[in-house]
Formats: C-alpha cells, structure tokens, sequence
C-alpha cells in the first residue's frame, strides 16, 4: 500500500515538473535567458563562497555566499514566476533617437516610435545599445508601476527601474 500511495507522489510530482517546464519553454527568450544567467551566477557565488571559506576555515564566508545566492536564486525564481503568470509588460517599437549617450551618467533616453504612430521615452541602463532605425521588443515589469502613460517625460522616468530586457525584431 505504501508503494501505490509513493507511485502516485511521484507522478504527480512528475506531472508538475513537466508543466512547470513547458512553462519555462513558452517564456521570452530576453526573460528566460535572465533567469538562468542569475541561477548560474548564484551557483557559482555558493560554489565559490562555500570552496573558499573550506580552504580558510572560515564559517562566515559559508554563510554569507549561502545567503546571497539564495538571495539569487529566489530572484531568478521570482522573475520566472513573474513571467509564467504573464506579469511583465511589452514594449514594441522602432528606436528614432537616442539622447545622452555620452553624458556623464548611467542612463540615456531611448526614443521609440509604436506601430499605432505614437512616439514615447524610456530611461535605459548604457549597458544596452540600441540602433537607430531598428525595431526592438522591450519588456517591463508590470507589477512595480506601469510604463506608458502617454506623457512621455513621465514615461521615461516610470520605468528606470522595471526594465527587464530588450531584443531586436526582425
């Protein structure tokens, strides 16, 4: 009786795994490819953290990589659960301008005209570069605030911090 009773847990438990795994599948690549960019990194800060602190006998280090890579792990956990119940927002345009691209600051104002003709900003990180002309898919998280208001200084200034990725559409 106790094999049937473990037999069913363990279908069961191979049902949601395959679920949850055809889930992640039907992701966007931009958000799949973040999450697994801060699982691996995760793993590695634990791997790290736990391997040095063993070479120097030093329980804090074990205990603070410990900490931070469950910090990263339930972010990568988080962004797929965000992604999985469709809370993230997209962004479709073609970028017409970029503006301070070279100032002295952390981010620039990306200009993107939308298929319906309106043009709107968005504050984005230097780290993405975007051509002028192209067409890009940009997603946000909609759950911190929504990113188009139609008045586009405040556009570009909702969604510094809600912006997960962007890929270029061909």
């Amino acid at each position: 009786m106790d094999k049937k009773k473990t037999r069913k847990k363990l279908e069961h438990l191979a049902s949601d795994v395959g679920g949850w795994i055809e889930g992640i599948q039907r992701l966007p690549p931009v958000l799949a490819d973040r999450a697994i960019k801060i699982g691996a990194l995760s793993f590695f800060a634990l791997f790290l953290g736990v391997y040095v602190g063993k070479q120097t006998d030093s329980v804090s280090l074990i205990l603070w990589s410990a900490a931070i890579s469950l910090f990263g792990f339930l972010s990568a956990l988080r962004l797929l659960y965000c992604c999985e119940k469709g809370g993230y927002e997209v962004v479709e345009g073609i970028v017409y301008e970029l503006k301070g691209r070279h100032a002295m600051s952390r981010v620039y104002t990306v200009g993107i005209r939308m298929e319906d003709g309106r043009d709107t900003a968005l504050l984005l990180d230097k780290q993405y570069r975007f051509k002028i002309g192209k067409k890009y898919r940009f997603y946000f998280n909609r759950e911190k605030r929504n990113v188009l208001f139609g008045i586009r200084s405040l556009d570009a200034a909702l969604n510094l911090n809600s912006f997960y990725g962007a890929e270029e559409v061909e």
